[in-house]
C-alpha cells in the first residue's frame, strides 16, 4: 500500500499540480512515454528534456514517465518492444534469435546475479544487445511509447482540469 501512496503523490503533486497549461503538461507526459520506451537507457532524461524543449512540452511532467525504463525493468520492457517491432517488420520468423540474445544478456550460462547491473561487462552486453536487435527494438519502442502516450495525453489533460477544478484554480 505504501507504493500506491507514493505513486499517487507523484502523479497528483508532481504532474497534475504543475504550474503550466494542461496541454503542455499532457504533451510532456506524451513525449515522456515516447522517449521512455526507446532503447536509450542512460540518456533518456537528456533526450526527453531536449525533445520537450524543442516541442514546447512541459519538461517536468514527463520525467517520472521516463523512469519507467531503468536497469530493473529494461530487459522485460525492451524484449516486449523488440517482439512488437519484429512482428511489424515481419522479422519474427526466428523467435529463438531474440531469445538467445536476451538469454546471453541475462547470463543464462552463469545465472543471474543483481551485482551484474554495476559491471562494465553487463553494460557492454546491453550495448551489443541493442545493436543486434536494432530496427525491431527501435520501431517497437516508438510504437509502444507513442501508443501509451496517445492514451496518457487525454487522460492527463482531463486529470489536470479535474485537479484544478477541485482546487478552485
Amino acid at each position: 500500500m505504501r507504493w500506491w501512496n507514493r505513486l499517487k503523490r507523484v502523479v497528483v503533486e508532481k504532474i497534475l499540480g504543475l504550474n503550466d497549461t494542461p496541454h503542455r503538461i499532457a504533451w510532456g507526459v506524451f513525449w515522456g512515454f515516447v522517449v521512455a520506451f526507446t532503447p536509450t537507457i542512460g540518456f533518456q532524461m537528456m533526450i526527453f528534456v531536449a525533445v520537450a524543449t524543442v516541442l514546447r512540452a512541459n519538461k517536468i511532467s514527463g520525467l517520472p514517465i521516463v523512469w519507467l525504463t531503468n536497469p530493473f525493468t529494461a530487459v522485460p520492457v525492451y524484449y516486449a518492444c523488440w517482439r512488437i517491432g519484429a512482428f511489424v517488420l515481419g522479422s519474427d520468423d526466428d523467435p529463438e534469435r531474440g531469445q538467445q540474445i536476451i538469454e546471453r544478456l541475462m547470463g543464462a550460462e552463469t545465472g543471474w546475479e543483481w551485482a551484474r547491473l554495476v559491471t562494465a561487462d553487463f553494460w557492454t552486453e546491453v550495448g551489443a544487445t541493442f545493436w543486434a536487435l536494432g530496427a525491431e527494438l527501435w520501431l517497437g519502442g516508438v510504437l509502444v511509447g507513442a501508443g501509451l502516450g496517445a492514451i496518457a495525453y487525454p487522460l492527463t489533460l482531463w486529470g489536470v482540469r479535474i485537479y484544478r477544478r477541485a482546487r478552485g484554480n
